[in-house]
């Protein structure tokens, strides 16, 4: 009686079966496909981000040694040049205090040497990690506010824990351009850094009683802010950055401690 149904049921499986397996090799493919499609739009975004970041490395590397320049030509060569206008003079003449002008012309390469460490110091990665955020960021002001008439302080309102190596450096070279713009631009008086940390995260707010200033748009930013923003997202934090005519220019920075 079940033999009649024998062969229609085979020719059906027989049917049957090579459909399954033809779609279901199908749905493979194509799942394949848009993995594999996903796969590299997701590389083709990181390689962009990274063309990105590469980019504005060397845009700041260049910009880091014009600033280079520009300290040693106003502040080291015109200290150098007063050494060797004295030393001309106390060659030259006989009409002279020459114990007075050897005391100024020694002062005078103290200041020099100085400041030449203080370059050092402030460009070498090494030298940062190996004294810390904190001290580092003091000299960074020190050094400023021997050259510019305003008032720099920094403030740690509680026990900062050591972040990363990586991350110190990186939050120091945000202080720098942040520094450097303040100076350049926003003729302020007065700058303050603050550095504090709660359980999550490590913060660092630099605030200035400038001029304050205003973009339209993203694309009106300058390196220096993209630059910025960009170290605060390679360590997961942010930036915000608060500016107005009347009370300046607030920048905090924050990232993660655990991660």
């Amino acid at each position: 009686m079940y033999d009649k149904y024998i062969i229609p049921v085979l020719v059906a499986g027989s049917i049957l079966i090579p459909m399954f397996l033809f779609f279901v090799t199908t749905f493979i493919v194509i799942s394949k496909n848009r993995q594999r499609k996903s796969e590299l739009e997701k590389k083709e975004i990181e390689l962009q981000y990274e063309r990105q970041i590469l980019k504005a490395t060397l845009e700041v590397q260049e910009k880091g040694l014009n600033q280079l320049s520009q300290e040693i030509h106003d502040n080291i060569g015109q200290v150098l040049t007063s050494v060797q206008a004295n030393l001309i003079t106390f060659l030259n003449s006989n009409n002279f205090d020459a114990k007075t002008l050897i005391e100024a012309t020694k002062n005078q390469v103290t200041t020099a040497l100085r400041d030449l460490r203080n370059v050092s110091h402030v460009l070498n990665s090494k030298y940062v990690n190996r004294i810390g955020l904190e001290e580092s960021i003091e000299k960074e002001l020190a050094y400023l506010g021997a050259y510019n008439a305003i008032n720099f302080s920094a403030n740690s309102n509680c026990e900062l824990e050591n972040l990363p190596a990586d991350k110190e450096l990186m939050v120091f070279r945000i202080a720098q351009e942040a520094l450097t713009n303040i100076v350049k631009h926003a003729q302020a008086t007065k700058v303050t850094i603050d550095l504090s940390q709660n359980d999550h995260d490590f913060l660092m707010t630099i605030a200035d009683n400038g001029i304050g200033f205003t973009f339209e748009n993203e694309s009106a930013k300058g390196i220096g802010l993209i630059t910025m923003q960009q170290r605060a997202e390679l360590m997961n934090g942010s930036l915000q950055i608060i500016s107005n005519q009347d009370s300046g220019t607030r920048l905090v920075l924050t990232i993660p401690i655990h991660e």
